[in-house]
């Protein structure tokens, strides 16, 4: 009867030890999605911004130098950092949970 209680008492250390890896991936998987969502929140307004530059160049005079215009060129280049910091918090997201332990062993 002993064994059985040693047996038991390993298994349930092993499973909250599993349980408690689990719910930590959850916080940072839930943490991660808000942060990626927000950025794409704020890559939104660039963009919507980015159009209504663009736009006020309408109808061209023939002296707007567009791909030289400091406005437009900041709003590209915080587009690019923006797209770039989401892909890599999807891959950051993407690998929460990939190395599990083996898991409960039953006995």
């Amino acid at each position: 009867m002993p064994k059985f209680w040693d047996d038991f008492s390993r298994w349930l250390e092993e499973a909250s030890k599993v349980l408690s890896k689990e719910a930590g991936d959850l916080t940072l998987k839930g943490k991660l999605k808000l942060e990626i969502f927000e950025l794409k929140r704020q890559l939104q307004e660039l963009f919507r911004e980015l159009g209504e530059t663009f736009y006020s160049f309408f109808p061209l005079k023939g002296d707007e130098d567009l791909k030289n215009n400091q406005k437009i060129k900041g709003l590209v280049q915080r587009i690019k950092r923006i797209t770039n910091e989401i892909k890599k918090k999807e891959a950051e997201y993407k690998s929460i949970g990939k190395n599990k332990t083996s898991g409960c062993s039953e006995k």
